[in-house]
């Protein structure tokens, strides 16, 4: 049944205009929650609420800083994990299916051997991906909350529920994961006591803490107001852990002003177009492309 609060996209208009030759819709399609939370503009904002969320992870950001490059290169990581989740959300299934193989494939081989210790840590933990897909999926229901998108209580736990298929895709195994927005919630609450702020940590999150002032006036304040808007979306403990707990009502005041911005964002592009252009990019140059056999 189409989403209440979205209007249906026939599967035909959907499809790329870009001439691209599209199997199926993917493991979402129109009718889905998915594509309603994906396509909004909060969506971005709630990625970068789920980045700070995941850097709190001590072991996995000791992985990270020590057994990958995209550590030097986190605009780069932010371009490559955007396209991953355009072609897992709104690409074909056989692209979706490749994305998800090449970035399990990646984990694979990111581990590294404490030397004090000889522990040897993984990125494809299982306990560590749990907390990736989770943290992404609470931070986008808090954006969609907090920058208004409406979602109705069963959509956010729809949307909880059809996201287990982009956790499997990723090695996830949906029986641990929570299938209601309650349930989400107190899953993240509860990691909070193991949680803590690394060096690694610290130093990839430096520009949302310490944002700089210089350049344009008006485009430096507006980037430090959605900047804000982003914090006000991590729990109590998360800003603790961070430092900016001290500065709850110029989070609450940013957050309001985000608002109004991803607001004037969504009022200028339909969600219908904004969902051709997507799968535009996606049919065009998924995340990895499906190598067809010659005839």
């Amino acid at each position: 049944m189409p989403s209440p609060a979205s209007p249906r996209i026939d599967s035909l208009t959907a499809r790329s205009s870009a001439g691209a030759t599209r199997a199926d819709d993917g493991y979402f399609g129109p009718e889905s929650v998915s594509w309603k939370v994906f396509s909004d503009p909060a969506t971005k904002l709630g990625g970068m609420a789920a980045l700070l969320l995941q850097a709190l992870n001590p072991n996995m950001m000791r992985v990270f800083s020590a057994a990958t490059a995209s550590y030097d290169d986190p605009a780069g990581r932010s371009e490559r994990t955007g396209r991953y989740l355009e072609t897992t959300v709104f690409g074909d299934k056989a692209h979706a299916d490749a994305a998800a193989q090449s970035v399990r494939r990646m984990h694979a081989h990111a581990s590294w051997t404490d030397p004090q210790t000889g522990q040897v840590l993984r990125a494809d933990e299982p306990a560590w991906l749990d907390w990736t897909h989770n943290t992404l999926v609470f931070a986008l229901l808090r954006a969609a909350e907090a920058f208004g998108l409406h979602l109705t209580p069963a959509e956010q736990d729809r949307f909880v529920v059809e996201q287990h298929i982009a956790a499997e895709l990723v090695g996830c195994d949906p029986q641990r994961l929570p299938a209601t927005r309650a349930a989400l919630e107190e899953y993240i609450d509860a990691q909070k006591d193991w949680m803590a702020l690394t060096l690694p940590a610290a130093e990839v999150t430096r520009g949302l803490r310490a944002p700089r002032l210089s350049g344009n006036p008006i485009a430096s304040w507006t980037s430090i107001v959605i900047q804000d808007g982003v914090l006000s979306l991590l729990p109590d403990w998360a800003l603790l852990l961070y430092g900016v707990e001290g500065r709850p009502m110029n989070l609450r005041r940013a957050a309001r002003s985000t608002r109004r911005m991803i607001g004037f964002a969504r009022g200028n592009r339909s969600y219908e177009k904004v969902v051709t252009e997507v799968t535009d990019r996606v049919d065009t140059h998924p995340y990895r492309r499906v190598r067809t056999a010659k005839r």
